[in-house]
């Protein structure tokens, strides 16, 4: 019972966790969306962010786009243009992430979060 408990309160707070980083950083496609908007569309941090919430709104990201919005941080053009290329590429990155066993899987993610992290850092005190 305990242990159900815990385990109960880790998932909890592990949603938590994820709420707050999906309402400031519009994280899931924003990992790539966001680099991808500041980077090659020239928009500015918060813009890019509040812009790949549009994409990413059920659940977590709802709250995250109204205070966006709220601020007039948010491109619901382009944000609506990413959706349909985010609900068609989750498919496929589901297909593909299926064929890979764990140890690989998490290689890539590895390499694709460093990568961004580098790319991000330099870029961020570039501009």
């Amino acid at each position: 019972m305990i242990e159900a408990n815990l385990r109960t309160s880790g998932i909890l707070l592990a949603g938590v966790a994820g709420g707050v980083a999906a309402g400031m950083f519009g994280v899931g496609g924003g990992i790539v969306i966001i680099p991808a908007l500041v980077l090659l569309c020239g928009f500015d941090q918060h813009r890019a962010q509040g812009t790949s919430l549009v994409a990413l709104v059920p659940p977590s990201g709802l709250l995250g786009l109204w205070e966006y919005s709220r601020v007039g941080c948010v491109s619901w053009r382009v944000g609506l243009v990413l959706m349909p290329g985010l609900f068609f590429g989750a498919i496929l990155g589901g297909r593909l992430a299926q064929k890979l066993r764990s140890r690989p899987m998490r290689q890539v993610f590895a390499v694709l979060m460093f990568s961004i992290g580098v790319w991000e850092s330099f870029s961020a005190w570039r501009r």
